[in-house]
């Protein structure tokens, strides 16, 4: 059930925080080997390193444990800014004000790096921190803001007279960030309800049309009738293809977009997906043919992914190996490198090819391929885009391996799943 969250956290996020806490640890270990001045930062540095290194590796197995994992590190942090301002305190020699100094310019990256990681819960956290640094001060100095005689107690005044400033900066930026979004999001639902609305309409009148024509085809007696018959129908089934692509590259820019992940037998989605093309496939006199681990294999089953979006993925690369090979075979593999490794799915083909210089164009909306060996190979171009827009969306990487007149070899390398 974990991985089914952390499918919702935004993988940007979580990389950024991942890393971001594997660099403050380096630098924790970096101040140590240069030498601590006190015995507070003696204890708390390296261990503040090892709990930045221990959340980064947590990150890195559990994605969904990111909100309890950052708020528990972030409170140890203040606790450590809280203690570490105190003990400055008592110190009235350059000591204590190199101490403030360097408390306060990392303050603001502990304010920002709680809004990153945290959103609204941080604006909570950001203020508890603030009074505990003002009970300290008033535990240490009383009420009095202290003047410039008293370089430190002057310097820690000054300090929390700051942080409110920043504080609030923050959370504007973080509340205006969330209405952005949802504006974003109320656009994209409106596009969608009106590309559906579209959709529908164009598709009742549509699915009319193509029962009238195997009505006409049930009529039709000669060659010219057929063949005339047979190119309304593939009108109307690109037109309905047209439709579906549309639709659905259009609801993937919708940043309210989630995967539904569920305990999937791959093997099984695999070779339903094979099937499905296979009378396609024997019409154009193309073997297709689908290569599993044996039936009594364990690799492929029980994999905690979105099935329908795995289907969808192989099933726009196998539609696309069958539009650009005019002759010979395409090969569906499905493989698993280790128990616990990452899932491979590749779509390899003996079509046209395509040039180096083409292959991050092909991923992109509305691009297709023109080549005088392919004839009838129509389509809205989205194929791809779509399939590299859910890869993305799902952690995967999509790598194309191709040349001119040697086929195309696509591989899809989905992330470690359950």
């Amino acid at each position: 059930m974990t991985d089914a969250i952390a499918q919702t956290q935004p993988q940007e996020r979580v990389r950024l925080i991942l890393w971001s806490s594997a660099l403050v640890a380096v630098g924790a270990l970096s101040v140590c080997l240069a030498g601590l001045t006190t015995p507070w930062d003696r204890f708390w540095v390296p261990t503040m390193g090892a709990l930045y290194a221990l959340v980064a590796a947590l990150l890195w197995r559990k994605p969904a444990w990111l909100t309890p994992l950052v708020f528990g590190v972030l409170l140890l942090t203040s606790v450590y800014f809280i203690g570490g301002l105190y003990v400055a305190s008592n110190d009235h020699n350059a000591t204590g004000l190199y101490a403030l100094a360097c408390a306060a310019q990392f303050m603001t990256m502990f304010y920002v790096a709680a809004f990153v990681a945290l959103g609204r819960v941080a604006n909570l956290l950001c203020w508890l921190h603030y009074a505990g640094l003002i009970a300290m001060y008033l535990y240490r100095y009383g009420p009095v803001m202290h003047g410039a005689e008293d370089m430190v107690g002057h310097t820690w005044g000054v300090l929390l007279a700051a942080q409110p400033a920043c504080i609030v900066a923050l959370h504007y930026i973080s509340t205006l960030k969330d209405r952005l979004r949802a504006t974003e999001r109320a656009s994209h639902e409106s596009k969608e309800r009106f590309l559906a609305m579209l959709s529908h309409e164009i598709r009742s009148p549509l699915q009319s049309i193509l029962g009238s024509i195997d009505l006409l085809a049930l009529k039709a007696s000669t060659p010219p009738e057929h063949r005339a018959i047979e190119r309304i129908r593939n009108a109307a089934s690109q037109l309905d293809t047209h439709l579906r692509d549309v639709t659905e590259y259009t609801r993937l820019e919708n940043p309210a977009w989630r995967l539904q992940p569920q305990a999937v037998d791959l093997a099984l989605l695999v070779q339903d997906v094979c099937d499905t093309f296979q009378p396609q496939a024997q019409s154009h006199h193309i073997k297709l043919t689908c290569e599993l681990p044996p039936s009594d294999s364990l690799s492929l089953q029980h994999i905690w992914t979105d099935g329908a979006r795995v289907r969808q993925i192989l099933g726009n690369l196998i539609g696309n190996a069958l539009k650009y090979t005019p002759s010979g075979s395409i090969i569906v593999r499905a493989s698993r490198v280790a128990s616990a490794g990452p899932v491979q799915l590749e779509v390899i083909d003996t079509g046209i090819g395509i040039p180096a210089e083409q292959h991050e164009r092909v991923f992109e909306p509305y691009v297709r391929l023109e080549d005088a060996r392919i004839t009838g190979a129509e389509g809205s171009g989205l194929g791809l885009a779509v399939v590299k827009r859910l890869a993305d969306r799902m952690g995967a990487a999509v790598h194309l391996q191709s040349q001119p007149g040697q086929g195309s070899h696509f591989t899809v390398i989905l992330p470690q799943q359950g």
